[in-house]
């Protein structure tokens, strides 16, 4: 199954620890929709990420390939489907067109991200080697400290 993760779960690091047996697939868009932080995590004391349509705009994520006890560990992680729900999506990813599914925040508001969510998203952002303008836009959103 193709998981594609758009906020701390870009980074391998924190995937590993969340789902052992997955397999990074590469960098992927999401067309058409915008990064928003509309959940407040307690766990990180942040707005969580999330993605909106929004015609013109895109997102940069990173693909995994994950087998069903990862599904289930992820459904754990994103308190599935209390906070996040799942979301079949089409990614554009080396000149293909790929389903994968992901998760949308069952919305609360809008929030800032930490300084540690977010540097959480660049992290994985520049271990993706995503494009340099995508990670410049994750270096611009402002944190609530």
């Amino acid at each position: 199954m193709i998981y594609f993760a758009y906020g701390s779960n870009m980074d391998h690091e924190q995937m590993q620890t969340r789902c052992p047996g997955h397999r990074v697939i590469g960098v992927g868009r999401l067309l058409n929709y915008a990064l928003v932080f509309t959940r407040w995590s307690r766990a990180w004391h942040s707005g969580t990420a999330d993605i909106l349509p929004d015609r013109g705009r895109e997102i940069c994520g990173v693909l995994y390939n994950l087998t069903l006890e990862d599904l289930k560990r992820m459904d754990k992680f994103a308190d599935y489907p209390n906070s996040y729900v799942r979301q079949d999506v089409l990614i554009e990813a080396q000149g293909e067109t790929l389903p994968a599914l992901t998760y949308v925040a069952i919305r609360q508001g809008v929030f800032l991200p930490s300084k540690s969510y977010l540097g959480r998203m660049i992290q994985g952002a520049e271990m993706n080697k995503m494009p340099e303008h995508y990670v410049d836009f994750l270096k611009s959103i402002g944190t609530h400290d």
